[in-house]
């Protein structure tokens, strides 16, 4: 944690990682700043922000109890700001980012396997859409605050689930790998019109339609373009997608009914809530327990001394 000093003036864009209850006329949040340091602000219980969203905080060290905090004296939005759309992005990047991933390796892989479908007319539906969306799908973000939300974001995380499908198929051999692989590559494509990649912040697409229906709506499309719309393997596949979400209030209208669509389900899931936990427990210290992470019911995770 940044150590901040009494009566020294602090001016920064921070992202809000942790917003704590506080019977105080003001209350205390972690913020995470340029070159991933941490600090803890105060703010008067009167200015609501939100955790996950990035402000600019002006203020000065003040002790409150034994330690001294920033207490905020000005906090903005982005959007409250007089800034360029390179001027946000680039500061979204900065404290949106991860470690890099290996892109190209991902590519390669989701592309390999693409090329190993042997059903022709899954194949081709799959092929036809990842080469449409290929440039935003692979610099995108896979959500705009909770899991995988930089630069990357989304191949990596299509890249993880597949890697996950594989495994399950590889223990249960009867899965039908066509349907479960094209389900993996295709489920979030239409992340691509949800979130808009340059600000991460939802569409208006995203909004009032969403990535599942989008993407339904996409192969439904192309199937009737190739005369295959009627075929069992096309609304199989729809299936899943329709469904990798199980439960309507998270968007999925249908819950899975093949097992398929179960295991897409269960891979989606768990990269979702597993690679926030993780990156948290990266910014933990040994002995301590994390931030709360959000897609596990706010759970704080405690980095033991045996944790690699």
């Amino acid at each position: 944690m940044f150590e901040v000093l009494e009566d020294a003036l602090y001016e920064f864009y921070g992202l809000i990682l942790e917003i704590n209850d506080s019977t105080y006329d003001t209350y205390s949040c972690i913020v995470k700043m340029k070159d991933d340091v941490k600090a803890v602000i105060r703010v008067n219980k009167n200015i609501n922000i939100l955790k996950g969203e990035i402000y600019y905080i002006k203020g000065i060290g003040h002790k409150f109890k034994t330690k001294v905090h920033i207490f905020s004296s000005e906090i903005k939005s982005l959007s409250e700001l007089d800034l360029t759309k390179e001027e946000i992005s680039n500061i979204k990047e900065e404290l949106l980012s991860i470690e890099v991933i290996d892109v190209d390796n991902s590519i390669q892989y989701i592309e390999k396997t693409i090329d190993e479908i042997s059903n022709e007319n899954i194949k081709e539906i799959t092929k036809r859409i990842y080469n449409k969306y290929k440039d935003k799908f692979i610099t995108y973000p896979a959500a705009t605050k909770f899991h995988h939300a930089y630069k990357n974001g989304l191949l990596y995380h299509t890249y993880s689930v597949l890697k996950l499908a594989k495994a399950y198929k590889e223990l249960y051999v009867h899965l039908n790998e066509d349907l479960l692989y094209s389900g993996v590559i295709l489920h979030d494509m239409m992340k691509v019109k949800e979130i808009d990649g340059e600000f991460k912040e939802y569409t208006k697409e995203g909004k009032i339609i969403g990535h599942i229906s989008l993407i339904s709506l996409e192969v439904i499309s192309i199937a009737k373009e190739l005369g295959i719309d009627d075929k069992d393997e096309v609304n199989l596949l729809i299936h899943i997608l329709l469904s990798h979400h199980e439960e309507g209030e998270y968007g999925s209208p249908k819950k899975p009914q093949i097992i398929e669509a179960l295991i897409v389900h269960l891979c989606d899931i768990s990269d979702a809530r597993i690679a926030p936990t993780i990156d948290a427990l990266k910014e933990t210290k040994v002995g301590e327990y994390s931030e709360p992470i959000y897609v596990n019911d706010k759970t704080r995770y405690l980095k033991h001394n045996l944790s690699k």
